[in-house]
């Protein structure tokens, strides 16, 4: 069974109750911010990068660095079902809206968006509900934590080379300022950190399992999604970002799972500390493990267009 002895940064007492509400409003900040940033990056003019921002651990960091002692692993194991079962929406999500918009084209493009979104968050709600406490109740140990991890990532490789059906090109779309993104989106953002509040009331509560599940809520996917999503008839480069983004939608889960199963580690390798010198290291920890996980997103996208750059020289000799 897995173990916990690292550092506590949730149980504090005394004067140090003011710390600990420093602490709690620190990350929901820290997180809104980090939120505002990767919607940035899905508005940009690169959607595979937007693809895999949608399961970005930021939640996940944030409610595993809330965690209790006690109620880390627990956790843990509630979010690995969870960060699959978001990319899998987002994938389904995706494909059913690129088939809708080529089969139901009198459709109401803003019926045919909101419509598929609710069916994804009852999916969510259903699977979280039933499906997830089994999964959860198999994760038991670091080896089955890995091989759920290694069997999610071997099947998401053949469905990603399906996804990857058309070449990438720029349609005019360029990078929008920060600013920009930030001001069109205000209530957005504003929802986000709500959001971190009430998912770390929660892991407050005790209710660790849902804070694990809860962590996962697939509000940043579902926002980059009515992003991305065509509102209007007739816009092919909506559509064509759209088929894009979720070319690369079920690799996101993989280097978010990593993370969760890395951060717990280290975590858990940390000694007892102070409160201030365990916060310090936990965010420190966090803040790495973001920036690898930046980083590997990064080298994915630089190895999938080189693999499309070879197909396509492969294509023009064998066309001579």
């Amino acid at each position: 069974m897995l173990g916990r002895t690292g550092v506590d940064i949730v149980n504090l007492s005394g004067n140090q109750a003011a710390v600990e509400w420093v602490q709690f409003l620190l990350k929901a900040v820290v997180g809104t911010c980090l939120f505002a940033v990767i919607l940035w990056y899905a508005q940009s003019s690169n959607p595979r990068a937007a693809g895999m921002l949608l399961t970005f651990p930021a939640l996940n960091g944030l409610g595993l660095l809330m965690a209790g002692s006690d109620a880390l692993h627990l956790m843990a194991r509630a979010m690995l079902p969870m960060i699959a079962l978001n990319g899998l929406l987002c994938a389904a999500y995706i494909v059913t809206q690129c088939q809708l918009l080529s089969r139901l084209t009198h459709l109401s493009p803003r019926v045919r968006v909101w419509t598929l979104l609710a069916a994804c968050v009852v999916l969510w709600g259903g699977m979280a509900q039933w499906v997830a406490p089994v999964v959860q109740a198999y994760l038991v140990s670091s080896r089955q934590i890995m091989a759920f991890i290694r069997a999610y990532a071997v099947g998401s490789v053949p469905l990603t080379v399906c996804l990857l059906r058309s070449p990438l090109h720029d349609h005019g779309r360029r990078r929008q300022r920060f600013r920009d993104v930030l001001r069109a989106n205000a209530g957005r953002v504003g929802g986000m950190f709500i959001l971190l509040v009430l998912v770390m009331l929660v892991a407050r509560g005790g209710a660790e399992a849902w804070a694990g599940r809860l962590s996962a809520l697939p509000l940043l996917p579902f926002y980059s999604l009515l992003i991305l999503s065509p509102t209007r008839l007739h816009t092919q480069p909506a559509v064509t970002h759209l088929e894009h983004g979720g070319g690369t939608v079920l690799l996101g889960p993989v280097v978010a799972m990593t993370f969760v199963w890395v951060f717990v580690q280290y975590l858990s390798a940390l000694p007892l500390l102070h409160a201030v010198s365990s916060m310090i290291a936990g965010v420190l920890g966090l803040l790495t493990l973001w920036g690898v996980c930046g980083l590997t997103i990064w080298g994915i996208l630089r190895g999938v267009r080189w693999l499309e750059h070879r197909s396509r020289e492969g294509e023009r000799k064998g066309a001579r």
